[in-house]
């Protein structure tokens, strides 16, 4: 969204004129100088605001203040002051009581205000900004008397309290300033995988939510294959599975941090999980033997209809909301086309199956969302494309892999097409956590850059990051903390705001840390997935590629085709050791002054040891492949990873089962770090002997 003009964001008078006497100050609303001012008041907010007003040597002392007042917040925000009570405790330390009535002396304000004339009565700003701001957007006003938070509503009001608790963040005293803030993008969530790989429990999603909410994020969806217990299909779920209850506790402890929990459903292909049981088999397109995974529902029979409609009618019972978003891409075309359906009658098919989804969703007043790769896709994507026309407005475009990704990228002609349908979509993006040892957040983040500037460019309402499961998750929720929040400031901002400033804001308001050092560690650390290495194949041939890592390190380093074919494995390890070692150690260090999550940064702090235990790894394959170094001493070093490794998969269990249930993907991740210990303990007692 553009930045509105001076005129038009302030027209300040002698309302804005404190009682101290201090000239109006001008508001500022140029990314990089918001940053400045708010960093020299010391004042850290996640996401960024759009406009702030400093008010040089103007302060609010806290521990002064007589309580909080409510004014026109009405039934439904009662429980409003007391979240800011509680929030301001947790943050500075100090109590207020919620006032009964107007009471003399300082005081913290929540004030709803229903026109355009008492919004630019209360705060100062210009009547303007009441259109602006919508539901979602706030203003703040700090004096020397009195704090004041102004909404539209509920929402809006919910961020400002936001945005107070994270100034207010280890400090009673409180800088003079105004700040008027407000969305781009209308949605603004994160995806969490629940069912390949990590399970999480729930009080890991509800951390999550909370997580999520300090950057004023308002979706948090569920990728759903199988992993829930649907009381209509008891037999789907293995015994992890999300249990309804659980479910409805997480929605409603999210709501009232005003996250919205929906599910992203696979409801044709990806559906292996429930397919293959010999007791639905009979509902799907084939077998599927080449690509199991991507199994899919014969929608041309009314049982494999019925199933999903049933599926999806619990669902919107226990995750109640707005949204409900299914996957209908990836499917069995190869099937389908084996029993003579063509391309174009399977596009006609997924279709038809699409209205039948959107009339059960609308059933419970939802609104359906459809993952959509490139909408041309016809066959194995199942690209809508040549349905725009029919398709009914009310449906949401979830639009991947158009700003990069492994398929051909189509922002360039699906966005136009979009709005000129006035079809409502969402530029979705990920954190690259699949099949990788961690998170990639440099990467990450400019994906989120590049989804929500080229989706605002043509009309998003809304910006879902993922995280995709594919091959089962290695790394833990809690690293993807930072990309999440990433990504909500990018989508609160329009991708307008300081990166520095961010790291800055992350590093205060989640750790309670007084720089950025862990931040910058956690980047640089997984910024190793972007080194090319050298590889040779079996004829000598050598070329250049890049890799995420995760199989060199979990394979036997002595007959794994990922690691015979490393050219020169000792200067590959070598050159992850000179990475990840210092980032290691600023993290370690970082973590003893962490004031608050510091088992997240635990998490983290695993995983970049996974990128040193990988490079020792790789130094002694290396000097393993070399006659001239000594035996006795290489014993000693392949006894030595060994013994790292079984360290870190003691590690790994613990921390896993501290967010995540016991599963079978965990168990065989489990098994993984065996595929290096074994070998490297039997070649060290084999040149013990030799």
């Amino acid at each position: 969204m553009p930045h509105l003009p001076l005129w038009l964001l302030l027209c300040y008078g002698a309302a804005l004129a404190s009682s101290d006497g201090l000239a109006s100050q001008e508001i500022e609303t140029n990314p990089p100088t918001v940053a400045r001012c708010l960093t020299s008041l010391d004042a850290w907010i996640i996401a960024q605001p759009k406009a702030v007003r400093t008010r040089p040597g103007v302060s609010f002392q806290l521990s002064n203040c007589k309580g909080i007042v409510m004014q026109g917040m009405g039934q439904d925000g009662a429980d409003l002051g007391a979240q800011a009570s509680a929030f301001i405790a947790s943050a500075s330390g100090v109590h207020l009581p919620i006032q009964k009535s107007h009471t003399s002396g300082r005081t913290l304000t929540l004030e709803l205000l229903a026109t355009p004339q008492e919004f630019a009565e209360a705060t100062g700003l210009g009547v303007e900004l009441f259109e602006q701001i919508g539901d979602q957007g706030y203003a703040l006003v700090i004096d020397a008397k009195h704090v004041l938070l102004a909404a539209r509503a509920l929402p809006g009001m919910r961020h400002a309290i936001t945005t107070l608790g994270q100034i207010a963040a280890d400090r009673t005293v409180l800088p003079g300033i105004t700040i008027c803030d407000w969305p781009s993008l209308k949605y603004r969530g994160a995806q969490q995988d629940i069912s390949r790989g990590q399970v999480p429990v729930p009080a890991t999603l509800k951390r999550l939510a909370s997580v999520l909410a300090q950057a004023k994020m308002n979706e948090l969806e569920l990728y759903i294959e199988h992993e829930y217990k649907y009381q209509a299909f008891p037999d789907i779920s293995p015994p992890e599975g999300l249990a309804p209850a659980e479910a409805k506790d997480l929605s409603m402890y999210a709501a009232r941090n005003g996250v919205e929990v929906h599910p992203l459903l696979q409801t044709l292909g990806h559906s292996y999980q429930i397919l293959n049981k010999p007791q639905y088999q009979h509902l799907r397109v084939g077998p599927c033997e080449k690509a199991p995974w991507i199994m899919t529902f014969d929608v041309r029979k009314p049982e494999a209809v019925r199933m999903v409609t049933t599926m999806i009618d619990e669902l919107c019972e226990t995750f109640p909301g707005e949204l409900f978003n299914v996957d209908i891409t990836e499917i069995d075309i190869d099937g389908f086309l084996t029993n003579g359906v063509t391309v174009s009658q399977a596009t006609d098919l997924v279709f038809d199956y699409v209205l039948q989804l959107n009339a059960a969703v609308k059933r419970h007043g939802r609104r359906l969302m459809i993952a959509q790769g490139p909408l041309d896709s016809q066959g194995h994507l199942a690209g809508m494309g040549p349905k725009l026309d029919a398709l009914p407005k009310d449906i949401i475009i979830g639009s991947y892999y158009c700003a990069g990704g492994p398929y051909k990228p189509a922002w360039e002609k699906d966005y136009p097409r979009l709005r000129e349908k006035r079809l409502d979509f969402f530029a979705q993006a990920w954190i690259y956590s699949h099949v990788w040892l961690t998170p990639w957040v440099k990467p990450a983040a400019e994906f989120s850059d590049l989804e929500v500037s080229r989706g605002l460019g043509y009309g998003a309402i809304g910006s879902i990051t993922t995280d995709w499961g594919d091959a089962g998750h290695f790394h833990f929720v809690g690293e993807e903390w930072l990309p999440f929040l990433y990504h909500g400031a990018c989508a609160w901002t329009g991708a307008q705001f300081d990166r520095d400033y961010f790291r800055k804001a992350v590093s205060r308001v989640v750790y309670g840390l007084r720089n950025e050092a862990a931040i910058r560690a956690i980047e640089a650390a997984s910024d190793v997935n972007a080194k090319p290495i050298r590889i040779r194949n079996p004829e000598g041939k050598e070329s250049e590629i890049v890799t995420s890592f995760i199989w060199e390190f979990v394979q036997d380093p002595f007959t794994h085709p990922d690691l015979a074919r490393i050219a020169n494995p000792g200067a590959v390890g070598q050159m992850l050791l000179d990475t990840a070692t210092p980032a290691l150690g600023t993290l370690t260090a970082e973590a003893l002054q962490a004031k608050r999550n510091r088992d997240n940064l635990e998490q983290w702090i695993f995983g970049v040891r996974c990128y040193v235990a990988l490079g020792r790894k790789l130094v002694a394959l290396g000097h393993y492949r070399d006659p001239t170094v000594s035996r006795p001493e290489l014993a000693d070093e392949l006894a030595a990873v060994a013994n790292e490794y079984e360290s870190l998969q003691a590690e790994f269990k613990r921390l896993w089962l501290a967010e995540d249930r016991d599963n079978d993907g965990f168990q065989e991740l489990v098994r993984r770090f065996g595929y290096t210990i074994g070998p490297c303990r039997e070649k060290a007692n084999a040149l013990r002997h030799h």
